[in-house]
């Protein structure tokens, strides 16, 4: 049976969410503080923070004792609390073995939703959207998470609209965290992947297609995106969750659960041989949910069977086989939901 979190730790993941909901852009700085400057013989207030690459940055606030400068001050103070009172209840939850991305990822996520990629169609697939989901779920992270990729996924469209003389590329720079794209094996084809240089790191574009796993434009984001099977199914039904970084958090749209499972199980069977590794990584987040919702959300798994592709069923049912093989401790619900997909 999966590990539950307790029951003060999920109304804590409530609040957090609640506040991080409310947010209309995600500060890519630290809380800052306040500093006292003489120019000319005359005191200045500055606010003082630190960048995502190190640097410090100051912004004058006016005459030091006027009262548009105080209030500016208040209100500064007031944010930098907010921001240093929830990053502490999201260590809170981190320690207590909560989902959570790496400072970096974190950031880039943040730039994606203050760009609005997750209000206009964008929906985060992968590692990161299973953590969000577990979080969700109250469910404890199962020990082989882990990962530095950043998976974007489309119906088709993302409808935000970009600058002309800007690029997805130039939006995910604004996290200052330094990519850039990464080339195809086939020179004449366009880049659907993106790298943090010197960090492992990669931003993904992925939207539905086949097997052939075909680029296809994104002209909104000014990028390519690649296209994979059954890839429609995994993201028309998306729904609001959050990522929790080092001191963020961040909300996005991620799968319903139950989609993500099954999709899982499909995707470990279209895998190449030298993928393997990869291939039980899936079946394994695929188990663990499982787990989860046979024992509380039983009716998801049945209705995200009877929406699947036929096409798809006989790759599921491998897949399914495989998975009870791989994880021996699933619940005897889980073990019979597996078994009647592999039947």
């Amino acid at each position: 049976m999966p590990t539950v979190h307790n029951e003060a730790l999920q109304t804590l993941y409530a609040s957090i969410t609640e506040r991080a909901s409310a947010q209309s852009s995600i500060p890519l700085h630290s809380p800052g503080s306040a500093a006292r400057k003489t120019v000319n013989g005359k005191p200045y207030i500055y606010w003082r923070v630190y960048l995502a690459s190190g640097k410090h940055k100051e912004t004058s606030m006016g005459p030091a004792g006027s009262s548009r400068t105080d209030a500016e001050l208040e209100a500064k103070r007031l944010e930098s609390s907010e921001m240093r009172a929830l990053a502490a209840d999201v260590q809170i939850l981190r320690k207590a073995g909560f989902a959570a991305a790496d400072n970096s990822s974190a950031l880039t996520l943040a730039t994606l939703f203050n760009a609005g990629i997750f209000r206009h169609g964008g929906v985060l697939v992968g590692s990161h959207a299973f953590g969000a989901i577990l979080n969700s779920l109250g469910v404890r992270l199962p020990a082989n998470y882990a990962t530095e990729d950043i998976d974007i996924g489309s119906a088709g469209s993302i409808s935000v609209a970009i600058p002309d003389e800007r690029s997805f590329l130039d939006i995910l720079r604004d996290s200052g965290v330094p990519f850039f794209e990464v080339p195809e094996f086939d020179p004449r084809k366009p880049s659907t992947s993106f790298k943090a240089r010197g960090k492992p790191l990669k931003v993904d574009l992925l939207v539905p297609g086949t097997e052939h796993h075909e680029i296809k434009a994104l002209p909104e984001l000014r990028a390519h995106a690649t296209g994979l099977p059954h890839f429609s199914y995994l993201v028309s039904s998306a729904s609001p969750g959050f990522v929790l970084g080092k001191e963020h958090v961040v909300p996005v749209m991620v799968p319903e659960p139950a989609r993500f499972a099954l999709h899982k199980l499909i995707v470990s069977t279209l895998r190449e041989p030298s993928r393997a590794i990869k291939a039980d990584k899936d079946r394994r987040q695929a188990a663990a949910l499982i787990d989860a919702l046979t024992e509380r959300f039983p009716e998801w798994l049945t209705s995200a069977v009877q929406q699947l592709e036929d096409d798809a069923r006989p790759q599921l049912g491998v897949a399914a086989a495989r998975t009870i093989e791989l994880v021996p401790g699933l619940t005897d619900r889980a073990r019979d939901f597996l078994s009647e997909l592999a039947a």
